[in-house]
């Protein structure tokens, strides 16, 4: 679980553990602020396990109003075209295959007259669609801004758009003679969705790229009934192949999406001293959203359901609470300090249910009548509730504007944990040198340059709620025959884990910011060194336990790499701002130890046409993501698949002590499969 995204903290919520960008104007931004390190996300808990992104959004200003307006328009095209045969190419290789005798000669009876380029038919130029209306102003201790946006857009594969329609409003105001400071801010979205099957099994038949490869070129798009004139998407006879008309699937599935988002905060501040201020702050996220698919029975899908419909709706409420207390004494006019006190309460619940029919008399209702349906599924629901708390305190302390030094210490408490590990502490520690202000660098070319180090632990709640339990649930398979009356029961749907803990990150940094020519080019060279322990991993457990895995905390890894990054204002005038960046980093990630286990399988390739054999292996010494299989050679005249084959030794302890290639194989065993690389970039 260590790739689970960082926090998003809007206009002053806390972060939030679920990505609000598609929800947010990009006009409404005012900044954005990127968090890595542990030392400085650690004021933020568990949520910023990965990071934290802020987003500053505008805020208005005092004065008349102001109304601002702007559209834009815009088209897209896929980068490149895919290098497959034509129609003529493919009928040239079939023949030559049949001719070889590879091949029967009945291959050629499945060959068309057409020349279709699959690919071409599925995409097109999208468009996009972007207006926003604003307005702002205020007085000297009320501001205010309000926006709509309405965002349509248009894919670049037919049968595929998104519209949304967003609204945002934020306020500011000052009372008793400034020592009270309001603030409210408030967004809500509505997104419609047309989505495409895209995926390579679709649930049924494969999505719409993998048939677009594999769909015969010598095909038609749609052929045409002589007597009747009617004209139908041509598909292969039922059974003869696995594979569908790509142009079919796009335009004939319907799976539809709305989701309603509403995500806001108040919050109040008042200085109690003139030292002490206090800060109360209260989130809300909600989202409300649908999801409705149909396989028409016109399909060559849907045909073998008879038309099949399902329809499911998910409601998720994010509630959170923080209170803060902040000591600022002005010590002296060279030294600064700070000491914030906190808590936060965070909970989250989503439930939702869903419900499939089939076997339809007509495609006329879709999704829309799930009542005509013949034929009904059991329907499902859920509901799930989780809880997070934390008290936290930091300090900051600087000198002379040249050296800070800052500390923070967390307790945090999640209820997804075993009943003697909800809690963990996660300390940390920075400090930082801003050379350029000492006197031996005044003359440098540096208008900006500063040391800085740290040190920090953070947690990773980022596993399903009750997971250290053990769950039950009813389904067709716990169904019992009493006499002649059946009865469902219920049945063990998860293994229990009561010692499962905190997944732990141990981040140590050090890096130096600069800037040059009065900052406008500026940047910073980091390395870094990131120990994770306790993995939230997802392991195979023996019999008797019913289920066949659970979720335990296993192994170690460790990333560490080197990040550069340069920004610049490369032309700055009273109408025009042109600034460029670079960004270069390199990433190790090592898997250190597993608990004893020399390796654990991962990404299992299901689904249609798919061997069902997991693709990855997660083994110490090897990054995450690391490809284990046999090695592709080719095929032989028979077509059939060849792979190298391996004569590997052992000592008496099992562990390999040679391997020598020993020409290839159609059927790879267990020493024929090899480290094949991994999925991880070496530089990005």
């Amino acid at each position: 679980n260590s790739s689970e995204p960082g926090g998003f903290g809007i206009g002053g919520d806390p972060p939030l553990p679920r990505n609000p960008l598609n929800m947010i104007n990009p006009a409404d931004i005012q900044s954005v602020t990127i968090l890595k390190d542990a030392a400085a996300t650690a004021i933020y808990g568990a949520r910023a396990a990965n990071g934290v992104i802020l987003i500053e959004t505008k805020k208005g200003t005092g004065g008349g109003p102001t109304v601002e307006y702007e559209v834009s328009a815009g088209q897209g095209s896929g980068p490149k075209r895919l290098d497959v045969l034509n129609g003529d190419q493919y009928r040239t290789f079939i023949q030559s295959q049949v001719t070889a005798g590879v091949l029967p000669a009945t291959a050629l009876a499945g060959e068309g007259t057409a020349n279709t380029n699959w690919e071409d038919a599925l995409m097109h130029h999208g468009s996009t669609v972007n207006q926003n209306l604003s307005f702002s102003g205020g007085s000297a201790n009320t501001t205010y801004r309000a926006s709509l946006n309405y965002f349509d857009q248009q894919g670049i594969v037919i049968a595929n758009g998104l519209r949304r329609y967003q609204a945002r409003v934020n306020g500011n105001h000052q009372a008793m003679d400034g020592k009270l400071h309001l603030q409210l801010n408030l967004t809500g979205s509505h997104v419609i969705n047309d989505y495409l099957a895209f995926n390579e099994n679709s649930g049924f038949e494969g999505g719409v790229f993998v048939n677009m490869v594999n769909f015969n070129p010598t095909h038609p798009i749609t052929v045409t009934d002589p007597a009747t004139g009617i004209v139908t998407y041509y598909e292969i006879a039922p059974g003869a192949q696995s594979v569908r008309n790509p142009v079919a699937i796009a335009n004939q599935v319907l799976d539809k999406g709305t989701s309603d988002r509403t995500l806001g905060n108040v919050s109040a501040d008042y200085d109690i001293f003139q030292s002490l201020t206090g800060r109360v702050n209260i989130g809300i996220d909600r989202t409300g959203g649908n999801r409705n698919f149909y396989l028409p029975r016109i399909s060559s899908i849907g045909a073998a359901f008879n038309g099949l419909a399902q329809r499911a709706d998910q409601n998720d409420l994010t509630k959170t609470l923080q209170t803060l207390l902040t000591f600022h004494p002005t010590l002296s006019s060279s030294r600064e300090f700070d000491l914030v006190g906190g808590y936060e309460f965070g909970q989250n619940s989503i439930d939702g249910f869903g419900v499939q029919t089939r076997d339809y008399l007509t495609d006329a209702f879709t999704f829309n009548s799930l009542g005509s349906g013949n034929t009904v599924e059991p329907p499902y629901a859920f509901k799930t509730d989780s809880r997070l708390v934390s008290f936290f305190t930091r300090a900051n302390l600087g000198f002379n504007e040249k050296y800070f030094l800052t500390g923070v210490l967390r307790k945090d408490g999640a209820s997804e944990f075993g009943a003697n590990h909800k809690w963990a502490t996660f300390p940390a520690i920075s400090g930082s040198w801003r050379l350029s202000q000492e006197s031996f660098m005044k003359t440098g070319p540096f208008s900006e340059l500063r040391l800085r180090a740290g040190w920090g632990k953070t947690g990773n709640p980022a596993v399903p709620p009750y997971s250290s339990l053990i769950l039950l649930g009813a389904d067709g398979g716990s169904r019992y025959a009493f006499g002649d009356q059946p009865v469902t029961g219920v049945t063990p749907q998860t293994n229990a884990n009561p010692d499962l803990k905190w997944e732990e990150t141990a981040q140590s940094n050090i890096a130096l910011d600069y800037g040059f020519l009065n900052n406008r080019l500026n940047g910073s060279l980091e390395y870094y060194v990131k120990n994770t322990r306790d993995l939230l991993l997802r392991v195979l457990v023996p019999q008797p336990a019913v289920i066949g895995d659970r979720l335990e905390n296993i192994g170690k890894i460790r990333n560490k790499g080197v990040e550069l990054s340069i920004d610049g204002q490369i032309l700055q005038r009273s109408a025009l701002n042109l600034s460029g960046g670079f960004v270069f980093s390199h990433d190790n990630n090592e898997v250190v130890d597993l608990g004893g286990r020399t390796f654990i399988p991962d990404a299992l390739a299901s689904g249609q046409g798919q061997s069902n054999q997991f693709t990855q292996r997660i083994m110490p010494g090897q990054p995450i993501g690391t490809f284990f299989g046999p090695v592709f050679q080719g095929v032989n005249a028979a077509g059939q698949q060849l792979f190298n084959k391996y004569t590997v030794t052992r000592d008496t302890l099992g562990n390999e002590t040679s391997r020598v290639l020993n020409g290839t194989t159609t059927s790879p065993g267990g020493d024929d499969y090899v480290i094949l690389g991994n999925a991880n970039p070496k530089y990005t």
